[in-house]
């Protein structure tokens, strides 16, 4: 049931009773659990998927047993006992998630499917951010151990006549699981195996190209696991399961396909850094006093509204602690560059290679976090940023472009534990 370069598979999935709900057991992706929110899935539930995804170590680790062993014992021994299962027929696996943001409620679909990984010259799977080695160590340590893709990436098809999102809006009836996430966004998974369904997202899918969304590491990490893999089993038939990655397809023209921003937090810049910042701003930018008045995000609306179209702008924070509006200067703006690249590009970059090792950049979501952080004089300067575009990011990918680090937080994210996918020498 392959098509181009996504194929239906036999997913492994948790085997539920009648209410069919996995809010219980459904994790985050590793790269966004912290120690707290992995002793409350820890004690939520005893099949809990973060005792695969990300497990705490149980005693002192060695080469023979270690984190990544003991996820591998866990998932064989909930295979034993039947908790979890592989499909006996291939299939794709159609997501909704209903979530709020921006004040207002929305419904994503995409489907899970298994993506053929790319050869050397190929080119249809295209990327918008690097990626760093320690991230991708873990996971192929986490991929060889399970022999498991066991969390998917998120790509975005350009689906310009929008085949792909009519299609997956197509289907109907109750849900074959659902869950209720920590932060009230509703999963339902329906399993889609029928041949016309199959081939009709097959179709709408094509050639490519597919855009990483999210999963950048995952996706680099799953090359290297098939890589490693062809040599040991070289005799492997072309449609096995570690030459695919696990994939969640959604459209580029879903309107619900939401990008929310990543602000920025700058310390340890001394007094020499924050004067080579003060200069850097003032050189790129015009620069005004601001009242927040109802808040961060009003003051980055207005903004936007006054400065002429396609200006680079900003919200940031001094080490006064008062807020200043910035507007890069029209002769200074760079054709189609994203505020964040100009951001990390004409200010980050110089600053933060003269300030040394002390000066740190943190990242955040929230907007309260991020203005009580200035309040308590926690960094020395702070930038507000509006979201990049998905046509920002579908633009960078197709020129080879690469975004700073945590350009992009779409939301919301695919959930570990609804599907996975295996990695093994057998067909998908």
């Amino acid at each position: 049931m392959a098509y181009g370069i996504i194929s239906a598979f036999r997913g492994i999935r948790y085997q539920l009773a009648e209410s069919r709900d996995l809010s219980s057991r459904l994790t985050p992706p590793y790269d966004v659990i912290g120690d707290t929110l992995r002793e409350q899935l820890y004690a939520r539930d005893e099949h809990n998927f973060v005792r695969v995804e990300l497990p705490r170590p149980s005693g002192p680790e060695t080469e023979d047993s270690n984190r990544y062993t003991q996820a591998a014992t866990t998932l064989e021994g909930w295979l034993t006992r039947g908790v979890m299962a592989r499909d006996e027929r291939p299939a794709f696996y159609a997501l909704e998630q209903e979530f709020e943001t921006e004040g207002k409620a929305w419904r994503r679909r995409g489907v899970f499917a298994a993506l053929r990984l790319p050869e050397e010259g190929e080119r249809y799977v295209l990327s918008h951010e690097g990626t760093m080695a320690g991230p991708k160590a873990d996971r192929l340590k986490l991929m060889q151990a399970c022999a498991t893709m066991t969390s998917p990436i998120m790509v975005m098809s350009e689906d310009a006549d929008s085949r792909l999102l009519s299609g997956l809006r197509g289907i109907e009836g109750d849900p074959d699981a659902s869950a209720v996430d920590d932060e009230g966004v509703v999963h339902r998974l329906w399993v889609v195996n029928a041949d016309e369904e199959v081939e009709a997202i097959c179709a709408a899918i094509g050639a490519g190209p597919l855009f990483i969304a999210d999963g950048h590491h995952r996706f680099e990490t799953a090359v290297t696991c098939r890589d490693r893999m062809r040599a040991l089993a070289p005799d492997a038939p072309r449609n096995a399961g570690f030459k695919y990655a696990l994939a969640l397809v959604t459209s580029a023209q879903d309107e619900a396909l939401k990008i929310l921003p990543t602000h920025r937090l700058v310390s340890g810049l001394r007094a020499r850094g924050i004067e080579l910042m003060k200069r850097r701003i003032n050189d790129w930018c015009t620069v005004e006093e601001i009242a927040l008045g109802q808040g961060l995000a009003p003051a980055m609306a207005a903004l936007v509204n006054a400065a002429p179209p396609g200006s680079n702008v900003f919200v940031a924070a001094f080490p006064d602690k008062r807020w200043r509006a910035l507007t890069v200067r029209r002769e200074k703006v760079i054709s189609s560059a994203t505020d964040v690249s100009v951001l990390h590009e004409q200010l980050f970059d110089p600053v933060l290679a003269e300030a040394g090792e002390e000066a740190k950049v943190a990242f955040v979501h929230d907007e309260r976090a991020m203005a009580e952080a200035v309040e308590r004089g926690e960094c020395d300067f702070a930038f507000f940023l509006r979201p990049a575009s998905v046509r920002d990011v579908l633009r960078a990918a197709r020129a080879g472009e690469h975004m700073p680090q945590k350009s992009t937080f779409f939301y919301p994210k695919a959930p570990a534990g609804l599907v996975m996918s295996s990695l093994s020498a057998e067909p998908v």
